[in-house]
């Protein structure tokens, strides 16, 4: 098997007798026009003929790129087949149709799933809300892309025993978001160490033979989140940080190839990564704006929409949220359980400070607020807890996890919770441990 990497979380695994095209972000910024690829991509057109296979990891735009899929020619997207998880899958596959992509195979969890025509197998593991690993697997050789699921030590286990050893692992090294915490330099410092600590557990963890740090090729591009890019992780670090435990890594630069069992020469891919711009010497877009009455209509919808899906029990026990908004100098509070955002006066103690067109953004659409945190473009300051649980909400709603009962309990819903049983309560304490 070879792996191609295209660049940020794609790449191009090649098997035997088919090759599989993995989350292609191509072109453009994403997360509210928040990050910016860095260093830009590269697909060999060459490629492009021995794919058969486009695997969709989850819904995240650096991973489910619809312009990018939009461009490629409609040759191939009549020849290719989707591969993404069984689990919510109706709205991305019904916008992948309207792109002119015809063929799908829906991943069930933790089950080996022949390709049709090739003797490769693929294996998808449903990690929280959203997030898939695929595995591939080709004439004994096994490549995981592990990606930017958050997997347990203990889930490790359940993936070994599934695919009895890893070849490769390909695994997100760096901040692709953060909660906001004030101070962020003391947070964001033990975050960027944090995830390289869980790269290197979950390669022990997984008995790896060879760890490829990627999905971290990008820079926070807008004056109100270029903060975070001074405490990112670096392929250098990454590469380092696995050889100081004693697991080999190779580390890739877009357009290179890596043969699996072979030995591979990093250097020349780390001075290039070296060479890119420092955080300074990047581009960053100013700071667009929103007026209050945009903010309280895409409010007023979304928490509509919320209060019809959830229990009003549940919606109680969620404090207020006060917001100050520094481009309007205003300060506002909102609570979801009665569906109303006042202003406040400014001298009212903020639990989050927001910009305007963010925080519209993180009500106008259902991933708004993971978008928000995605993008790292708020400060929490205080009520940690609080706004907490109001990410895990946002979360459900987004992924269409309903806790009104007669919406619950219903055969989809129920199903998933039973493939779920193992391995999804470690998945929940985990990633609510390893959040900030």
């Amino acid at each position: 098997m070879k792996i191609h990497f295209v660049g940020h979380a794609s790449v191009v695994i090649e098997c035997a007798d088919t090759s599989i095209l993995v989350d292609p972000w191509l072109f453009g910024k994403i997360f509210n026009n928040s990050w910016s690829l860095l260093p830009g991509p590269t697909l060999d057109k060459s490629l492009l003929d021995k794919i058969e296979y486009v695997w969709i990891s989850h819904e995240h735009p650096d991973h489910c790129h619809f312009p990018t899929l939009d461009s490629f020619p409609a040759e191939f997207k009549k020849r290719v087949t989707i591969l993404f998880q069984e689990r919510d899958h109706e709205k991305v596959v019904a916008a992948l149709r309207k792109l002119g992509y015809q063929r799908f195979i829906l991943l069930p969890h933790r089950e080996k799933v022949h390709l049709p025509a090739s003797n490769a197998q693929v294996y998808c593991y449903h990690a929280g809300l959203m997030d898939s690993a695929l595995a591939v697997s080709s004439e004994g050789q096994v490549v995981l892309d592990a990606n930017d699921a958050r997997i347990s030590a203990g889930e490790c286990a359940l993936i070994l025993n599934d695919l009895g050893h890893v070849d490769v692992l390909l695994n997100q090294f760096s901040l692709a978001a953060y909660a906001g915490v004030e101070p962020h330099v003391k947070f964001l410092e033990e975050r960027a160490s944090q995830i390289l600590r869980n790269v290197s557990t979950t390669a022990a963890a997984l008995r790896a033979k060879v760890t490829i740090p990627f999905a971290s090729f990008m820079y926070f591009s807008t004056v109100d989140n270029k903060y975070v890019n001074a405490f990112a992780n670096t392929a250098h670090d990454a590469y380092e940080y696995l050889r100081s435990k004693g697991q080999p890594a190779v580390v890739l630069y877009p357009g290179d190839t890596y043969e699996l069992d072979t030995q591979y020469d990093s250097s020349e891919a780390l001075k290039r990564y070296d060479d890119l711009p420092a955080p300074e010497q990047r581009t960053y877009d100013p700071i667009e704006h929103k007026s209050l009455d945009d903010i309280v209509a895409a409010y007023d919808a979304m928490a509509a929409q919320i209060r019809k899906c959830y229990p009003a029990s549940m919606l109680w026990l969620l404090r207020p949220v006060t917001v100050s908004i520094p481009d309007l100098d205003k300060t506002v509070r909102f609570r979801m359980a009665s569906g109303t955002l006042e202003e406040v006066p400014n001298s009212t103690a903020p639990d989050l400070i927001i910009n305007s067109q963010p925080l519209w953004f993180g009500f106008k659409f259902p991933f708004g607020i993971q978008t928000l945190g995605v993008s790292a473009r708020f400060k929490l300051l205080r009520n940690y807890t609080n706004w907490k649980f109001h990410r895990i909400l946002f979360s459900l709603n987004n992924g269409g996890i309903y806790l009104r009962p007669k919406l619950f309990l219903t055969s989809e819903t129920l199903a998933y919770c039973r493939s779920r049983l193992a391995g999804g309560l470690k998945q929940s304490i985990h990633y609510y441990r390893t959040s900030l």
